[in-house]
């Protein structure tokens, strides 16, 4: 998908830099644990933490009906806090609980039924929304990495960082996940490959 931006920041960007495809698969659980015990998105994830975990319990993709191996045959090897566990436990209730057809749930629905998960935040949900389900319009105000690429590109500063950061994105609608990904892959561009 490709969106033309008014914003000339945003439009030299996506001119400059190669936009990485995004495999949206639908697969909240496993992407939910994958963000729970790594932090990140695994789609995004450098540290790989996660892939190792999935490796150790002789998985390719992590299932609610997968979990309980996953646990016996991986999180022993994890070093993770109490808080995590706890998450861990409460994602897999939640979805023994309950199942939807997530690539039908409306943005909001998504929002509530795993907001409500124990451990899950807005930071974990917004990148399920963009990542996993590939939602067009999601705006991740909490994310370290597009803080980052905001303040070098658009000069912004730490003191009400991310309502600037929600002025400047306001304009992107109704595509500001496709700015988010381009300025994502901006900063993991070799910048010296953009001189």
């Amino acid at each position: 998908m490709r969106a033309d931006f008014d914003d000339p920041v945003l439009a030299q960007i996506a001119a400059t830099v190669p936009l990485p495809p995004l495999d949206a698969s639908g697969d909240v659980f496993h992407d939910l644990v994958g963000c729970l015990l790594e932090q990140q998105h695994p789609a995004r994830s450098t540290k790989r933490t996660f892939e190792r975990l999935l490796d150790r319990a002789g998985l390719e993709r992590l299932t609610v009906t997968e979990a309980d191996r996953f646990e016996a045959e991986a999180l022993p090897h994890a070093t993770l806090s109490a808080r995590k566990r706890e998450a861990w436990a409460a994602a897999v209730d939640a979805f023994r609980a309950d199942a939807p057809d997530w690539t039908a749930l409306p943005d909001d629905d998504v929002r509530d039924r795993l907001g409500a998960i124990h451990g899950v935040g807005t930071w974990t949900v917004d990148m399920i929304l963009l990542f996993t389900l590939g939602r067009p319009d999601v705006f991740p105000a909490d994310d370290y990495h597009l803080k980052q690429a905001m303040m070098a590109r658009y000069g912004l500063e730490d003191r009400g960082l991310k309502r600037a950061m929600r002025d400047v994105a306001e304009g992107w609608r109704p595509h500001r996940s496709l700015g988010v990904r381009h300025l994502l892959a901006w900063k993991d561009w070799p910048q010296e490959a953009l001189r």
